[in-house]
């Protein structure tokens, strides 16, 4: 005989051999022995969780020479011919290549008479959401009413695009998708039946790889089998899956850790050479480090870890990392992953998300350690307060006086820009982007940490059609310094605010002081300008007046003050 696939060969044939879908067994038992099964059946769920499995246990225990009883005997001709395919009363239909009215037409037309060797007749309907409409509505009147001797089970991946009208008519049980024990059990079993030896890790390498899926899993275990030419090893599971070792894995979180974007790249690289699946690659690296966030939240949750082995070199990586690390790693994978599911080059999406990781880190621990420099700094300040008293004798005041003191940070401010602002300045423009300056600070929070700290206080006081004016305390002359010094900041908050606002502007900052210097001498300039505007208008009003009267009257007219 040719050789069967182990999904084929192992495919359950009771009720208690169907996987982890106890809430369905259940019930369907317990209708078999009160005699009270439905007519009609609509089983949904992912693809080789056993919807068609469960149907085709359903078909024989309604029709076991035994009946009723919980499981089919499978030895009575009746359970051998449904198992092998040719009871003439149980018609398995594939939707997906006879979907049409005219098929459903022939089965509501054939329905009606009774079964020629069972005791009922059962329909089975695998993806029954391939149907037409037509074709649904042929279906409907027969499952509104059936004969007595006829059953329905559907089988679908796709619910939602099943009217509503036939779903009413079913009891409608959910499949779940099998866990990773649940999926382990099943193929450490089948291993041992078959004599062949493996390793608990490998098992779990295809469990996390079949998503679920009892058929994915078992078609997997047979590959790398068959690869594996003997017992299933580590290694063979890794070159069927496409997944990456936990060392590799484990080495590129210390190079994100420590920066190395050469040493990422160069993996990155070789990972597609030897012909790694890069999006389980991603996958595996978000789950190792939800593995280290749970480590490091609770050491002894070793049992719960996914894809991390909790090695001593893993433990150390866990002590030295900080979860804002990993939960900044994981968003920037989660990220990719969304991205990746709309491009062919999935390579450049990783390598923009590893250099942004290594670029966050480098950014923050420069914060940091500036941070740190200062608080050492004030601590020896205060040590020398404590040691030499707070006063000092006159001479050394005086020699601290004498010596020559650092200048300050001399922050130049464009006065004349500003003044061309005040000129043309737009009263809506600025009212629309101080109600959206909160969606502005979040998106530049979100993209750009270490920038938002520098521009979240400061509030925007003036807009122009191509620049905005933000006002900043005067205790905050640094923040100033740094916006006006730092070209790629400023960048960054311009292209922020060019996403909400659509507008492109360029930003310029300002302090307090200085703002009601600039302010005051505006406004003191435009009323200057509109009381001479006043006494103008007057002047030329009684000119015309003179001028008129002599004209009426010639040279009669006095005038007088």
């Amino acid at each position: 005989m040719a050789y069967q696939a182990l999904y084929r060969v192992y495919r359950p044939q009771r009720f208690d051999e169907v996987v982890g879908q106890e809430h369905i067994t259940r019930t369907i038992q317990n209708a078999l022995m009160e005699k009270r099964m439905s007519h009609a059946y609509l089983f949904s769920g992912p693809r080789g969780t056993g919807k068609t499995s469960l149907a085709k246990i359903i078909a024989k225990a309604i029709n076991c020479e035994h009946a009723p009883v919980k499981e089919p005997c499978n030895t009575c001709p009746t359970c051998i011919a449904i198992t092998e395919g040719s009871s003439p009363d149980v018609f398995e239909i594939d939707a997906a290549s006879n979907n049409g009215v005219d098929e459903i037409r022939e089965i509501r037309d054939k329905v009606k008479y009774p079964p020629s060797q069972a005791a009922y007749k059962v329909y089975i309907i695998d993806e029954v959401h391939m149907l037409s409409t037509g074709a649904f509505n042929a279906l409907l009147k027969t499952l509104e009413e059936p004969p007595a001797h006829a059953i329905f089970i559907l089988a679908t991946t796709e619910p939602h695009k099943i009217p509503a009208t036939i779903i009413s008519r079913c009891q409608r049980f959910d499949v779940k998708r099998h866990e990773v024990d649940q999926l382990v059990e099943r193929m450490a079993f089948i291993l041992s039946d078959q004599a062949i030896g493996y390793s608990d890790t490998a098992l779990r390498l295809i469990a996390r790889a079949a998503d679920g899926g009892m058929r994915d899993a078992l078609s997997l275990l047979d590959q790398a089998v068959a690869f594996s030419g003997g017992d299933l090893t580590d290694e063979a599971v890794l070159e069927v899956t496409g997944a990456v070792e936990d060392e590799a894995l484990l080495s590129i979180a210390e190079a994100l850790a420590a920066h190395q974007v050469d040493t990422l790249l160069e993996t990155l690289e070789a990972m597609q050479r030897t012909g790694k699946d890069l999006k389980r690659f991603v996958e595996d690296l978000v789950y190792f480090y939800r593995d280290t966030l749970l480590l490091k939240a609770s050491p002894s949750a070793v049992d719960l870890l996914e894809r991390a082995q909790p090695t001593e070199a893993f433990k150390r990586f866990v002590e030295a990392i900080t979860p804002e690390s990993c939960f900044h790693v994981i968003e920037q994978l989660n990220e990719c992953q969304q991205q990746m599911r709309l491009t062919n080059h999935p390579k450049v999406l990783i390598e923009i998300a590893f250099i942004r990781i290594a670029d966050q880190g480098r950014t923050t621990g420069e914060i940091v350690q500036s941070l740190q420099q200062e608080v050492r700094e004030l601590k020896e300040q205060m040590h020398a307060l404590k040691t030499s008293g707070a006063a000092q004798a006159p001479e050394q005041t005086k020699r601290e006086a004498a010596k020559p003191r650092k200048a300050a940070r001399t922050i130049r401010v464009p006065k004349d820009r500003i003044r061309q602002m005040l000129e043309r300045a737009e009263k809506a423009q600025l009212e629309e982007i101080r109600n959206r300056w909160d969606q502005v600070l979040s998106l530049v929070r979100s993209e750009h940490g270490p920038v938002y700290t520098l521009i979240h206080e400061c509030s925007p006081v003036l807009c122009s059609k191509d620049a905005l004016l933000v006002e900043f305390k005067d205790e905050m002359s640094w923040h100033v310094g740094e916006f006006m010094s730092k070209d790629r900041e400023r960048f960054l908050i311009e292209e922020s605010m060019f996403e909400v606002t659509g507008v492109k502007r360029e930003i310029l900052p300002i302090l307090h002081s200085e703002w009601e210097v600039l302010k005051q001498e505006f406004l003191a300039k435009r009323n200057s300008s509109t009381i001479e505007e006043k006494a103008t208008g007057e002047v030329d009003e009684k000119e015309q007046a003179r001028e008129t009267a002599l004209g009426l009257f010639g040279d009669i007219v006095e005038f007088e003050d």
